[in-house]
């Protein structure tokens, strides 16, 4: 059981790193100074991270958000497109209820993986150890709009 665990975990590993890498041509302009959010959606603010079940730190160049969260058309993103109104309207998300998030929900979602309606994300999402005030600045650049 454990060495199937492990290999599950492997696997995921390096599934999200070849997607990493196929994505790094989605790199975002360089952010202004004082626009943290930002900064870390692009990735040139990193934030430590690792797998679901997995303490082991990722790369810091395959937890960038712009690596999944990116693209014109939904189809063309690995993950949901991060827009106002996908985190503000009340929709259903991985077969739950509908829900909307707030900044205390953005933030439990990065940390632990789990949405608004309490349903888990994909193993592929990384766990983020990111502070409130990072978190806030990230909430504030994505809801911007």
């Amino acid at each position: 059981m454990a060495l199937r665990r492990r290999h599950q975990t492997i696997r995921s590993a390096i599934g999200l790193a070849l997607f990493a890498l196929a994505c790094l041509a989605n790199a975002g302009q360089p952010c202004e100074s004082a626009d943290l959010g930002c900064a870390i959606f692009n990735g040139q603010h990193a934030i430590p991270a690792h797998l679901r079940d997995d303490d082991r730190a990722l790369p810091d160049w395959t937890t960038r958000c712009i690596n999944c969260h990116t693209g014109k058309q939904p189809v063309e993103s690995f993950a949901p497109l991060l827009t106002p109104s996908y985190l503000l309207d009340a929709i259903s998300r991985r077969g739950g209820p509908p829900s909307r998030y707030n900044p205390d929900t953005f933030c439990r979602v990065l940390k632990d993986g789990v949405d608004p309606a309490s349903v888990m994300l994909r193993k592929s999402m990384p766990n983020y150890q990111i502070s409130d005030t990072e978190c806030a600045a990230l909430w504030r650049y994505i809801t911007s709009g």
